[in-house]
Protein backbone atom coordinates (compact mmCIF):
# COMPACT_ATOMS: atom_id res chain seq x y z
CA UNK A 1 0.00 0.00 0.00
CA UNK A 2 1.21 3.45 -0.69
CA UNK A 3 3.03 5.44 2.12
CA UNK A 4 0.68 8.26 3.48
CA UNK A 5 1.73 11.48 3.84
CA UNK A 6 1.98 13.93 6.31
CA UNK A 7 0.96 18.11 5.92
CA UNK A 8 -0.67 20.30 8.13
CA UNK A 9 -4.07 21.68 7.52
CA UNK A 10 -3.12 25.39 6.38
CA UNK A 11 -0.97 24.01 3.86
CA UNK A 12 -2.73 21.53 2.21
CA UNK A 13 -5.61 23.97 2.15
CA UNK A 14 -3.29 26.12 -0.03
CA UNK A 15 -2.59 23.64 -2.69
CA UNK A 16 -3.05 24.64 -5.84
CA UNK A 17 -1.92 21.91 -8.10
CA UNK A 18 -1.35 18.48 -8.87
CA UNK A 19 0.92 16.92 -11.05
CA UNK A 20 1.97 13.47 -12.91
CA UNK A 21 4.47 11.84 -10.06
CA UNK A 22 5.32 8.34 -9.54
CA UNK A 23 2.59 7.00 -12.16
CA UNK A 24 -0.23 8.72 -10.48
CA UNK A 25 -2.32 12.36 -10.26
CA UNK A 26 -0.84 14.13 -7.24
CA UNK A 27 -1.56 16.84 -5.23
CA UNK A 28 1.75 18.98 -4.73
CA UNK A 29 1.75 21.36 -1.56
CA UNK A 30 3.95 24.72 -1.56
CA UNK A 31 6.40 22.80 0.84
CA UNK A 32 6.81 20.10 -1.90
CA UNK A 33 4.56 17.53 -0.16
CA UNK A 34 3.22 15.34 -3.02
CA UNK A 35 0.45 13.67 -1.16
CA UNK A 36 -2.13 11.24 -2.95
CA UNK A 37 -2.67 9.28 0.29
CA UNK A 38 -2.48 11.37 3.81
CA UNK A 39 -2.57 10.48 7.51
CA UNK A 40 -4.08 12.94 10.07
CA UNK A 41 -4.68 13.77 13.77
CA UNK A 42 -6.09 15.86 15.11
CA UNK A 43 -9.49 17.49 16.66
CA UNK A 44 -13.27 16.64 14.93
CA UNK A 45 -14.97 19.33 15.31
CA UNK A 46 -17.92 19.26 12.94
CA UNK A 47 -19.91 16.52 11.84
CA UNK A 48 -22.82 16.60 8.82
CA UNK A 49 -24.67 13.57 7.41
CA UNK A 50 -26.09 10.53 8.41
CA UNK A 51 -26.80 7.11 7.81
CA UNK A 52 -26.96 6.40 4.17
CA UNK A 53 -25.59 9.69 2.59
CA UNK A 54 -22.72 10.75 1.93
CA UNK A 55 -20.67 12.37 5.22
CA UNK A 56 -18.66 14.96 5.68
CA UNK A 57 -16.70 16.25 8.43
CA UNK A 58 -13.88 18.99 9.89
CA UNK A 59 -10.60 18.06 11.39
CA UNK A 60 -8.29 20.57 13.03
CA UNK A 61 -5.13 21.01 13.81
CA UNK A 62 -3.09 24.00 14.73
CA UNK A 63 -2.89 25.32 12.23
CA UNK A 64 -6.35 25.25 10.46
CA UNK A 65 -8.85 22.48 9.67
CA UNK A 66 -9.60 19.47 7.02
CA UNK A 67 -11.83 18.76 5.22
CA UNK A 68 -12.98 15.02 5.41
CA UNK A 69 -15.36 12.96 3.47
CA UNK A 70 -16.69 9.52 3.83
CA UNK A 71 -18.25 7.63 1.06
CA UNK A 72 -19.99 3.79 0.40
CA UNK A 73 -16.56 2.32 -1.09
CA UNK A 74 -15.14 2.81 2.84
CA UNK A 75 -18.26 1.55 5.31
CA UNK A 76 -16.11 1.41 8.09
CA UNK A 77 -14.81 4.78 8.11
CA UNK A 78 -18.45 5.86 7.87
CA UNK A 79 -19.91 3.69 10.00
CA UNK A 80 -17.14 4.61 12.57
CA UNK A 81 -17.95 8.23 12.01
CA UNK A 82 -21.30 8.14 12.47
CA UNK A 83 -20.43 6.81 16.00
CA UNK A 84 -18.71 9.96 17.02
CA UNK A 85 -19.77 12.85 18.61
CA UNK A 86 -17.13 16.23 18.26
CA UNK A 87 -15.60 17.53 19.86
CA UNK A 88 -12.91 14.18 19.83
CA UNK A 89 -9.42 13.96 18.92
CA UNK A 90 -9.66 11.09 15.86
CA UNK A 91 -6.85 9.91 13.38
CA UNK A 92 -7.83 9.25 9.49
CA UNK A 93 -5.86 7.79 6.38
CA UNK A 94 -7.61 8.75 3.61
CA UNK A 95 -7.31 10.07 -0.19
CA UNK A 96 -6.19 13.59 -1.23
CA UNK A 97 -8.89 15.10 -3.62
CA UNK A 98 -8.47 18.06 -5.46
CA UNK A 99 -11.43 19.54 -7.65
CA UNK A 100 -11.99 22.58 -9.02
CA UNK A 101 -15.30 24.91 -9.72
CA UNK A 102 -15.71 28.59 -10.71
CA UNK A 103 -12.07 28.89 -10.71
CA UNK A 104 -11.50 27.76 -7.33
CA UNK A 105 -9.71 24.95 -6.43
CA UNK A 106 -10.51 22.76 -3.50
CA UNK A 107 -9.14 20.04 -1.69
CA UNK A 108 -10.59 17.41 0.66
CA UNK A 109 -9.40 13.93 2.25
CA UNK A 110 -11.95 10.83 1.10
CA UNK A 111 -11.44 8.85 4.70
CA UNK A 112 -10.16 4.85 4.22
CA UNK A 113 -9.79 4.36 7.80
CA UNK A 114 -10.67 6.30 10.91
CA UNK A 115 -11.14 5.96 14.61
CA UNK A 116 -10.78 7.24 18.12
CA UNK A 117 -7.33 9.12 19.41
CA UNK A 118 -6.50 10.98 21.45
CA UNK A 119 -4.27 14.04 22.36
CA UNK A 120 -0.76 12.36 23.10
CA UNK A 121 -1.31 10.96 19.49
CA UNK A 122 -2.13 14.05 17.92
CA UNK A 123 0.89 15.87 19.96
CA UNK A 124 2.97 13.50 18.35
CA UNK A 125 1.56 13.99 14.87
CA UNK A 126 2.37 17.49 15.35
CA UNK A 127 5.86 17.23 16.19
CA UNK A 128 6.01 14.74 13.47
CA UNK A 129 4.49 16.74 10.67
CA UNK A 130 6.61 19.52 11.36
CA UNK A 131 10.08 17.42 11.23
CA UNK A 132 8.89 16.42 8.12
CA UNK A 133 7.70 19.77 6.70
CA UNK A 134 10.98 21.64 7.81
CA UNK A 135 13.17 18.97 6.09
CA UNK A 136 11.35 20.07 2.52
CA UNK A 137 11.90 23.60 3.49
CA UNK A 138 15.11 22.97 3.36
CA UNK A 139 15.38 20.97 0.40
CA UNK A 140 13.30 23.66 -1.55
CA UNK A 141 16.00 26.09 0.08
CA UNK A 142 18.97 24.22 -1.42
CA UNK A 143 17.27 23.49 -4.97
CA UNK A 144 16.92 27.13 -5.04
CA UNK A 145 20.66 27.37 -4.48
CA UNK A 146 21.53 24.90 -7.29
CA UNK A 147 21.26 21.56 -5.05
CA UNK A 148 19.69 18.42 -6.09
CA UNK A 149 16.02 17.91 -6.51
CA UNK A 150 13.46 15.82 -6.00
CA UNK A 151 10.40 15.19 -8.22
CA UNK A 152 8.10 16.40 -5.16
CA UNK A 153 10.49 19.68 -4.62
CA UNK A 154 10.74 20.11 -8.26
CA UNK A 155 7.00 20.13 -8.84
CA UNK A 156 6.96 22.73 -6.08
CA UNK A 157 9.00 25.31 -7.46
CA UNK A 158 7.79 24.73 -10.90
CA UNK A 159 4.06 25.41 -9.48
CA UNK A 160 4.69 27.80 -6.48
CA UNK A 161 7.73 29.84 -7.62
CA UNK A 162 8.88 29.95 -3.71
CA UNK A 163 10.81 32.79 -2.52
CA UNK A 164 12.81 32.70 0.68
CA UNK A 165 9.86 34.83 2.29
CA UNK A 166 7.41 31.94 1.31
CA UNK A 167 9.85 29.39 3.56
CA UNK A 168 9.77 31.72 5.91
CA UNK A 169 6.42 31.88 6.02
CA UNK A 170 5.91 28.25 6.20
CA UNK A 171 8.26 28.06 8.29
CA UNK A 172 6.37 30.47 11.30
CA UNK A 173 3.36 28.33 10.34
CA UNK A 174 5.31 25.03 11.81
CA UNK A 175 6.46 27.21 14.79
CA UNK A 176 3.31 28.30 15.75
CA UNK A 177 2.06 24.71 15.57
CA UNK A 178 4.49 23.44 17.66
CA UNK A 179 4.23 26.15 20.45
CA UNK A 180 0.41 24.25 21.38
CA UNK A 181 2.27 20.95 22.31
CA UNK A 182 3.82 20.58 25.91
CA UNK A 183 7.41 20.33 26.53
CA UNK A 184 7.08 16.55 27.26
CA UNK A 185 5.19 14.44 25.22
CA UNK A 186 6.17 10.67 24.73
CA UNK A 187 5.17 7.70 22.41
CA UNK A 188 5.19 5.73 25.55
CA UNK A 189 2.13 7.19 26.44
CA UNK A 190 0.30 5.55 23.65
CA UNK A 191 -1.10 1.77 24.10
CA UNK A 192 -2.51 -0.28 21.50
CA UNK A 193 -5.54 -1.27 21.83
CA UNK A 194 -6.85 -4.38 23.32
CA UNK A 195 -10.52 -5.03 21.87
CA UNK A 196 -11.68 -7.90 24.24
CA UNK A 197 -9.89 -5.87 27.14
CA UNK A 198 -11.28 -2.56 26.40
CA UNK A 199 -15.36 -4.08 26.07
CA UNK A 200 -14.66 -5.87 29.04
CA UNK A 201 -13.96 -2.93 30.80
CA UNK A 202 -17.16 -1.07 28.84
CA UNK A 203 -19.34 -4.11 29.87
CA UNK A 204 -18.40 -3.63 33.73
CA UNK A 205 -18.71 -0.44 34.07
CA UNK A 206 -21.94 0.19 32.02
CA UNK A 207 -23.61 -3.29 32.28
CA UNK A 208 -24.71 -3.25 35.61
CA UNK A 209 -27.48 -6.14 36.52
CA UNK A 210 -29.65 -6.66 33.00
CA UNK A 211 -26.28 -6.28 30.84
CA UNK A 212 -26.40 -3.59 27.50
CA UNK A 213 -27.62 -4.03 24.49
CA UNK A 214 -24.89 -5.07 21.88
CA UNK A 215 -25.43 -1.92 19.76
CA UNK A 216 -24.61 0.37 22.69
CA UNK A 217 -21.70 -1.78 23.82
CA UNK A 218 -20.73 -1.49 19.99
CA UNK A 219 -20.94 2.10 20.11
CA UNK A 220 -18.71 2.65 23.62
CA UNK A 221 -16.08 0.84 21.89
CA UNK A 222 -15.86 2.78 19.22
CA UNK A 223 -15.62 5.95 21.53
CA UNK A 224 -12.67 4.29 23.00
CA UNK A 225 -11.11 3.68 19.81
CA UNK A 226 -12.20 0.59 17.97
CA UNK A 227 -14.15 0.42 15.03
CA UNK A 228 -17.39 -1.30 14.35
CA UNK A 229 -15.95 -4.31 12.86
CA UNK A 230 -13.53 -4.87 15.45
CA UNK A 231 -15.93 -4.00 18.52
CA UNK A 232 -18.63 -6.42 17.01
CA UNK A 233 -15.93 -8.95 16.41
CA UNK A 234 -15.11 -8.02 20.51
CA UNK A 235 -18.56 -8.84 21.25
CA UNK A 236 -18.69 -12.03 19.53
CA UNK A 237 -15.06 -13.30 21.29
CA UNK A 238 -16.46 -12.88 24.40
CA UNK A 239 -19.91 -14.56 23.64
CA UNK A 240 -17.49 -17.25 22.21
CA UNK A 241 -15.29 -17.34 24.95
CA UNK A 242 -17.68 -17.70 28.03
CA UNK A 243 -16.86 -14.36 29.33
CA UNK A 244 -20.32 -12.94 28.57
CA UNK A 245 -23.46 -14.22 27.93
CA UNK A 246 -26.42 -13.15 26.29
CA UNK A 247 -29.64 -13.06 28.23
CA UNK A 248 -31.79 -11.50 25.66
CA UNK A 249 -31.76 -11.25 22.25
CA UNK A 250 -29.45 -7.93 20.93
CA UNK A 251 -28.09 -7.84 25.04
CA UNK A 252 -24.80 -8.88 26.57
CA UNK A 253 -23.88 -8.62 30.59
CA UNK A 254 -20.56 -10.35 32.09
CA UNK A 255 -20.55 -13.62 33.41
Amino acid sequence: MEAACRVFARELADAQHADDIGGGVTVVTRSGACCRRIFIVGALTERRGGRGEVMHARIADPTGAFEILTRRQFPDAAATLRYIEPPAFVAVTGHVRLSARHSRTRISVLAEALQVSNRTARDLWVLRTADLTLGRLERIRAALQGGSRDPGIEAAIRHYNPTDADIRELAGMVKAALATVPGRVSAGEIRPLAAREILLEILREHGGVRGISTDRAVALGVQAGLTPGAASQAVHELLSAGECYAPSAGSIRLI
